[in-house]
């Protein structure tokens, strides 16, 4: 993983605490599975979803046509009243290795947290990143700063804001390296109703190179689209569209195509069913 997804990631478990939703009062599941045609086989999946007060754990596999099985869990935790929130998620891949990343954050002081993420790779080798922030109200949004530290690019000062005005988020974020060079991302997203939204961005990285993307989602019942196009440095494209034609039950198909930076093209297909507890 890159730094800058790093800094955000660890950003976001503060970010998650200064915004906590309301607790639910019951525990919720939604259960799912998938059969997928690709051009490399059949792809087999399912995943489980439960909320109970104060916390979501998320659990999935995928088992592909070489018949290993790679599974996710991803628990999230948060307790409004004590201010603290924490992100544990464990991968463990077809050959039996694994990757945890945990991160936690605790409110420190009225509108200050400090927060911890540390990962251990296959390998077994770990890292940790600890961080404190700050975070304070706009006049149309939310800001903030943090000072990070790692053990692979020393001293990061981190920037977030993010605004909403005339239905607009926008959210801009830096992360500046000890040598000035600096990782800047930014965003916006729109929906001009409830099942049709539209997003755009850009990232650039230490050496000056700028990647843009632009998204749009648009749901219509059990049907959805979604659209992704991505430009590269240096110049490249990759662009995905995808569909899912639901029957209404929890069922349907899926299609995607995906067009490649090297031209080309590929698609997958496939079923789909979901059901849910109250």
């Amino acid at each position: 993983m890159t730094f800058a997804k790093t800094a955000t990631a660890l950003a976001a478990v503060l970010i998650a605490t200064g915004a906590l939703a309301p607790d639910a009062a019951d525990a919720r599941e939604r259960r799912g599975s998938a059969t997928v045609q690709t051009e490399r086989g059949t792809f087999q999946g399912s995943a489980s979803v439960e909320r109970q007060r104060g916390q979501r754990t998320r659990n999935a596999e995928v088992t592909g046509p070489n018949g290993r099985t790679t599974r996710v869990e991803d628990v999230r935790t948060r307790n409004r009243a004590e201010g603290a929130a924490s992100h544990d998620r464990t991968r463990t891949f077809g050959d039996g290795s694994t990757r945890t990343v945990d991160a936690d954050a605790q409110r420190t002081a009225p509108g200050a947290w400090s927060a911890q993420r540390t990962v251990t790779g296959r390998n077994g080798e770990t890292r940790t990143q600890t961080g404190d922030f700050t975070a304070a109200r706009t006049e149309n949004g939310r800001s903030v700063t943090g000072d990070i530290q790692t053990q692979n690019h020393g001293q990061v000062d981190y920037q977030r804001d993010v605004t909403r005005q005339d239905g607009v988020r926008t959210v801009n974020s830096s992360a500046t390296f000890e040598d000035g060079s600096s990782v800047t991302r930014s965003s916006s997203a729109s929906c001009a109703s409830a099942g049709n939204c539209t997003s755009s961005g850009a990232v650039t990285n230490r050496q000056g190179e700028t990647t843009t993307w632009t998204q749009s989602r648009t749901r219509d019942g059990a049907d959805a689209t979604r659209s992704r196009d991505v430009t590269f440095a240096d110049g490249t494209t990759r662009s995905i569209d995808a569909a899912r034609d639901g029957n209404g039950d929890g069922t349907g198909t899926v299609t995607r195509n995906v067009v490649r930076r090297n031209g080309e093209t590929a698609q997958q297909t496939g079923t789909y069913e979901v059901t849910r507890t109250p």
